[in-house]
């Protein structure tokens, strides 16, 4: 019998509700056919990711090490599942099968797996080591996607997540003008990059893993179109607390120590890709606001002086 936790249960039924309860009944269920269907041998689960998502390790008949996917269906699993089915394995981690009924899904494991948060840098390496195997990712992992009509974009991100606050919040005058600077930027950033590319989306420290054969390896893509150097900025505002010394969390850090380290990697994207430095300061706050947007709607607080240090490296006309 397989029992799904209490901890993700909670989750699963403070999101998604009633839907969220069939969803837990029928668990066991699911876990059986995807067993029986691909052959599993269940070794563990792994404690990081989505709590709406329960990440098995396995192994195959044949002894292959894999890892099955599984979670409530919902829009971002569908965009993860079709993102890394576009990949195809490149720079990313590789589907091998799928079910499009219930969204659950058997990918290759990455071996050891250690995030780029995890790994241990050199002691001359830091802001400039950790940037640079981002930016080879966001280099080679976007996809021309002229042709891909069946993924959000950008454009609708900011509008939805926009649009939802204003709706909601109206005692916070400080953020509808970040917003307003963000929507103004993004217009401007469009007409300087019309490209349309297929992003990860977040494409953080976090989600960029190390195999042992393979070298970094991109997971949990949200799966966007846009502009290409929109897939830096995820990675410029996250994070920086790991590269002010002494410091566990943003609040431990100076205002100098986290325009500092915003500056270095600015400088070290811009070295690498060509990519006009504003104009990444630009894409990182809006980065920001979105992100932030997002918790916001959701009910929770938000630290805004994070949003005004971005802000105040973005040179506007």
């Amino acid at each position: 019998m397989y029992e799904l936790p209490l901890k993700k249960q909670k989750v699963i039924l403070s999101e998604f509700k009633s839907f969220g309860q069939k969803w837990i009944d029928e668990y066991p269920s699911l876990m059986t056919d995807c067993v029986e269907r691909w052959g599993l041998k269940l070794l563990g689960t792994a404690s990081a990711g989505l709590p709406i998502n329960v990440i098995h390790y396995a192994e195959t008949g044949t002894g292959q090490p894999v890892v099955l996917k599984v979670g409530v269906p919902h829009p971002e699993q569908k965009t993860e599942l079709r993102t890394l089915r576009y990949y195809e394995g490149r720079h990313a981690v590789r589907v091998i099968d799928w079910d499009d009924e219930s969204g659950a899904f058997l990918m290759d494991r990455i071996t050891p797996g250690t995030n780029l948060r995890e790994y241990d840098f050199v002691a001359d390496g830091g802001v400039e080591a950790r940037s640079e195997i981002k930016i080879q990712l966001m280099n080679e992992l976007p996809i021309a996607a002229s042709d891909i009509d069946d993924l959000p974009t950008i454009d609708e991100w900011l509008a939805l997540a926009f649009n939802s606050f204003r709706k909601k919040t109206k005692d916070n005058p400080e953020f509808l003008g970040f917003i307003v600077l963000a929507e103004s930027l993004y217009v401007d950033i469009k007409a300087m990059y019309p490209g349309t590319f297929l992003l990860h989306g977040d494409l953080h420290h976090e989600n960029i893993l190390h195999d042992a054969e393979r070298g970094w390896l991109a997971i949990d893509p949200k799966g966007v179109l846009g502009p290409k150097i929109m897939e830096c900025g995820r990675f410029i505002q996250n994070f920086i607390e790991d590269e002010v010394s002494g410091a566990d969390s943003l609040d431990d850090a100076t205002d100098d120590e986290v325009k500092s380290i915003l500056n270095q990697r600015l400088e070290v994207f811009h070295d690498v890709t060509g990519y006009d430095r504003n104009h990444l300061a630009m894409v990182t706050f809006i980065d920001q606001v979105l992100s932030s947007c997002w918790t916001v709607n959701s009910g929770r607080a938000v630290d805004q002086r994070k949003i005004r240090l971005i802000r105040d490296l973005v040179k506007t006309t």
